[in-house]
């Protein structure tokens, strides 16, 4: 009896190993940069870690890993296998990525998600065959919720932003900044709480999920926002492109089940509770958010005018026809 046991485990055993039915466990590193408090760590990573195990049966899953990186430095330790899977700022990695910069204009009102969803679709229709992006996968494409001027003093007028010390982070962001006059100071997010406490900075462009998650709020009581849309930032969710290809087909399978335009609205969507949260929260130690009039919405197009055909000529530069990729882009929006 103890000998046929045996004998029916071990042909179990075989069959399965033979048709790879049962995927071997497997932990991605998510490296994350923005701190515990940020809603890459406390809803993105539970999410997609759960999204991961329910689709393996529990064989798959993430473990997020803080600061095994500077924030510059996310794209090279994803693509150089430090890290499986991470996000990274586009604006961070100056001249690599330029068809990115489309989603971070002026002018383009919505929220995380809608752009996120409006990002992706055009990376996926116009975008990818660039390549901008090498030894990894791009998961998807996201951004943050609407950009607003966050300032100790008062500002109800992008007038006298001009000459003030103002962080502006990257990418589109830099050229909205010298458009309205002010002094750009450029440092990774996590750098800001500091850089205003210190007097380096006197403002930072940051959507409002950051006076929350960054502390802001304690430095900053004043957020001017503009309803037409003043700038985002681009973003990638990206993943080392050995530790796709050795993945075992099942986990591949979840990996591509979540990833792509469903990927950027899940993402989106989380920001955008973010935002409130930030705006809620920084509402109770006597925060405030100014909108722009109409006047200073037009004044704002004026002096940002320009923006956009520098960034369609980077565009085109990378054998992207960016008019029509914009024209695609808003019509998602």
């Amino acid at each position: 009896m103890k000998k046929s046991v045996k004998l029916l485990m071990a042909s179990t055993l075989a069959a399965t190993f033979t048709t790879g039915a049962v995927a071997a466990d497997k932990v991605l590193t998510m490296s994350h940069w923005a701190g515990p408090k940020h809603a890459m760590a406390t809803k993105v990573h539970p999410w997609m870690n759960n999204a991961l195990k329910e689709c393996s049966g529990g064989s798959l899953s993430l473990k997020l890993e803080n600061g095994l990186a500077s924030p510059p430095a996310q794209y090279d330790t994803i693509r150089d296998g430090v890290a499986d899977i991470g996000w990274i700022v586009h604006g961070y990695t100056k001249g690599k990525f330029l068809t990115t910069k489309m989603i971070e204009l002026p002018g383009l009102p919505g929220n995380a998600e809608s752009m996120s969803v409006a990002f992706q679709m055009t990376h996926e229709k116009f975008f990818a065959a660039a390549k901008e992006a090498k030894g990894v996968e791009v998961l998807t494409n996201f951004v943050h919720g609407p950009g607003v001027v966050n300032t100790a003093k008062k500002v109800t007028s992008y007038k006298q932003l001009e000459g003030l010390k103002v962080r502006v982070g990257g990418g589109v962001a830099n050229a909205v900044g010298k458009a309205l006059g002010v002094a750009g100071v450029n440092m990774p997010a996590p750098a800001v709480y500091e850089a205003i406490s210190s007097g380096v900075a006197e403002g930072v462009f940051f959507p409002l999920e950051t006076l929350y998650s960054f502390k802001i709020n304690e430095l900053t009581k004043f957020s001017f926002k503009n309803p037409d849309g003043m700038y985002t930032t681009s973003f990638g969710f990206i993943m080392n492109s050995d530790s796709y290809n050795d993945l075992e087909d099942a986990h591949r399978a979840c990996i591509d089940k979540i990833r792509g335009v469903d990927l950027a609205r899940t993402i989106g969507r989380f920001w955008d509770e973010a935002d409130t949260i930030g705006k809620n929260e920084s509402a109770k130690t006597g925060s405030v958010v100014i909108e722009a009039s109409a006047e200073e919405r037009a004044y704002f197009k004026e002096k940002t005018a320009n923006i956009q055909a520098e960034v369609l000529k980077e565009v085109e530069s990378r054998g992207v026809d960016a008019n029509a990729a914009l024209a695609f882009m808003k019509s998602q929006l």
